[in-house]
């Protein structure tokens, strides 16, 4: 996706953050949009370090760069603001604790695709091999029925 297209997300997750806070609703309330934000923010930094995808949408080298570093300063900002808050209200510790939970979830969530995928894989080279073991029985015993009613006719 495109910076300007994730960074829309992360303003509507943003805002609803803000909103949230600014009723008195508590973070952990508000799972879906911290979700969603760091998701946005992590998209916009992948896309600001190789911006170069946007290049297809018709966009010269330096549109796509300023689009892709305004978006992620802009991100930080959005970042910063919602540590400071963050921090304000439960402490660093409990932010170091958020950070590290999300690293290790998102490892594994990366070694449960490699194993899906080497799952999958799997299952398909099975499918292939027993469905030409079942071809090859099927055209052995089509051939030998085959003989047969040629002997028989004769």
């Amino acid at each position: 996706m495109d910076p300007l297209t994730l960074l829309a997300a992360a303003r509507l997750s943003y805002e609803a953050l803000k909103s949230g806070i600014a009723v008195g609703r508590e973070l952990q309330g508000m799972a879906a949009d911290l979700g969603s934000l760091f998701e946005s923010v992590a998209g916009i930094t992948r896309a600001a370090a190789d911006p170069k995808g946007s290049l297809l949408a018709g966009k010269s080298a330096q549109q796509v760069a300023m689009e892709a570093f305004a978006a992620k300063a802009e991100a930080d900002q959005m970042m910063a603001d919602l540590k400071n808050h963050f921090i304000g209200e439960f402490g660093l510790a409990a932010w170091d604790q958020v950070l590290a939970a999300t690293t290790q979830i998102k490892k594994q969530q990366k070694v449960d695709a490699l194993e899906a995928e080497k799952n999958m894989e799997e299952f398909l080279h099975s499918v292939m091999v027993w469905g030409s073991v079942f071809i090859t029985v099927l055209l052995v015993i089509a051939t030998i029925v085959l003989i047969a009613i040629g002997l028989v006719h004769r």
